[in-house]
């Protein structure tokens, strides 16, 4: 990485810089999450209203990734504050149900096609785990597919093949599972099915070598967190054929991808899985999860009938949350998704503008309210053509656009807010512009 622009970013943020040498001591190199920590250190916010951030040393920065696609309304929207306040004054927490999750399971379940019952979590990843702890004790079978690269939380079953080098996950045609973290429970790779995306051919034949062993495949239908690569309809609907034919349960991961559409990218897609994932923008802000499907499924969560799945979590479905998700989904109208989408496309048209007269190959992804660059000359279609991008390049420019005020993630993804409009659009690409001329 060039040293201008380290030395710039030096220069703007000593105060990110001590408070991240002081969290040092405490936290393993600052701070709880490995996906928002950078070289040679991340900057500490203090504060985020509507579209901007501001960091420890008053730096402001118009946020193009929303806390990880989270904050779909920007910032401290009103409504959203507003139910979150009017709860807190009448308690925090209970040891009862509420009626906040009543009303947001009920727009969840009318909006997305999969959706005949819900429950709630903390987190996505607690999300996942169910859904497929679910297949498991519905199918009576332990195996599952997923897809290379794919993410979908932490827990030690998903954390299998995520950003590995690709020279050690075996052929293409035969992708192998490769550990992507330590301290996996023995025989967590041996449950674990790899196979491309967006490879009809393969991933089928895959499949079908292990259709009597699968409760489940599982798979973001915008692979989110290395690079927002969406799905091809075919891949999409060849799941849901094997699903159909082998009995196993097709799980759609949509943390991410419910930006899509208002019935996430189910909707968008018109392929409608047994089951579904989701977290971040359904919980307003506020730490979230949530998973659901098939009412047969799910009724084997129901203590009224012997819970054959267990399932607790003293902050699941809180209050605070609840009312906050609610408040949020009734904000997102289709209209809210269109113009997001617009103004999406917009910002894409405008990179690859750039990228163009600059002669510097790129692919710009994306579906709905979320994109990624990736400097290739391409094509892209799965996880090894990503592994393949300019990553120092990627690098270079992530460190550019915090010096020219605008904050994305490290790899370059990025989602939008209600609260950023073509100005803010035309700044990006401006800033985008002088960033690049800079490094090529």
């Amino acid at each position: 990485m060039p040293n201008n622009e380290v030395a710039r970013y030096l220069e703007t943020t000593p105060k990110s810089r001590a408070i991240w040498e002081e969290a040092c001591r405490y936290l393993p190199d600052g701070d709880s999450r490995h996906s928002i920590f950078w070289n040679p250190y991340p900057i500490f916010t203090e504060s985020a209203q509507g579209s901007v951030v501001t960091d420890a040393d008053g730096v402001e920065r118009l946020d193009f990734i929303n806390t990880m696609t989270t904050m779909i309304l920007g910032h401290g929207p009103a409504p959203v504050l507003e139910a979150a306040r009017q709860q807190m004054e009448l308690g925090l927490a209970y040891n009862s149900p509420n009626r906040h999750q009543v009303e947001l399971a009920r727009l969840l379940c009318e909006r997305i096609p999969s959706f005949q019952q819900v429950r709630f979590t903390n987190s996505g990843t607690e999300a996942t785990l169910n859904t497929l702890r679910a297949a498991r004790a519905f199918t009576g079978r332990s195996k599952f597919a997923k897809v290379e690269g794919g993410y979908h939380g932490t827990h030690d079953a998903v954390l299998v093949s995520l950003r590995i080098d690709p020279a050690t996950g075996g052929d293409y045609d035969n992708p192998q599972p490769v550990p992507s973290s330590g301290g996996l429970a023995e025989g967590t790779l041996d449950q674990a099915v790899i196979i491309p995306y967006n490879d009809v051919e393969t991933a089928r034949r895959i499949l079908e070598e292990n259709r009597d062993e699968l409760a489940a495949v599982i798979v973001e239908p915008v692979m989110g967190s290395v690079g927002m690569l969406p799905a091809e309809t075919a891949y999409l609907a060849m799941l849901r054929d094997f699903a159909d034919d082998s009995g196993a349960l097709l799980i759609f991961d949509e943390v991410i991808s419910f930006r899509v559409a208002p019935g996430g990218a189910q909707e968008y897609y018109g392929v409608t899985p047994d089951m579904t994932a989701l977290g971040k923008i359904v919980g307003g802000g506020f730490p979230v999860g949530a998973f659901g499907g098939r009412s047969d499924v799910m009724s084997l969560y129901s203590p009224a009938k012997g819970a054959a799945i267990a399932h607790g979590g003293t902050f699941n479905a809180n209050p605070i949350t609840m009312a906050a998700g609610a408040a949020t989904l009734n904000e997102l109208t289709p209209t809210v998704y269109r113009r997001l989408a617009e103004l999406t496309e917009m910002l894409r048209q405008g990179i690859r503008q750039v990228c163009s007269e600059l002669e510097q190959p790129v692919l710009v992804t994306g579906a709905g309210s979320l994109f990624g660059i990736h400097f290739t000359e391409g094509p892209l279609r799965n996880y090894r053509d990503i592994a393949l991008t300019d990553k120092d390049l990627a690098g270079r420019v992530f460190m550019g656009m915090l010096n020219e005020g605008f904050l994305l993630a490290p790899n370059l993804v990025g989602a939008l807010s209600t609260c950023l409009g073509e100005v803010e659009i035309h700044a990006f690409v401006r800033g985008f512009r002088r960033v690049l001329q800079r490094q090529v």
